[in-house]
């Protein structure tokens, strides 16, 4: 896809941290687009940069009618604890 087309190339779905920075250091995407680990790590580009553990998402919580469960529930890092989430 990254020759047929000449703009800004977004890559998107099943990307993890190693495999984003690969895809872009290999030149296969200029952004990689990281959903379901946004959901689940509301602070993820520091837990990249820390190269912290991530929460892991909760796929059942993402379409539910319920505001509060499964979008804002989920824990930011714990910095007293060297990076581990609470």
């Amino acid at each position: 896809m990254r020759k047929a087309f000449n703009g800004t190339f977004i890559a998107a779905g099943g990307y993890e941290r190693e495999d984003g920075m690969k895809a872009i250091a290999e030149n296969r995407a200029d952004l990689v687009a990281f959903g379901r680990w946004f959901l689940a790590n509301p602070d993820l580009p520091k837990r990249f940069a820390l190269d912290a553990p991530l929460n892991k998402y909760h796929r059942e919580t993402f379409y539910t009618s319920d505001p509060v469960l499964g979008y804002s529930d989920y824990p930011f890092l714990d910095e007293d604890s060297n990076g581990v989430a609470s």
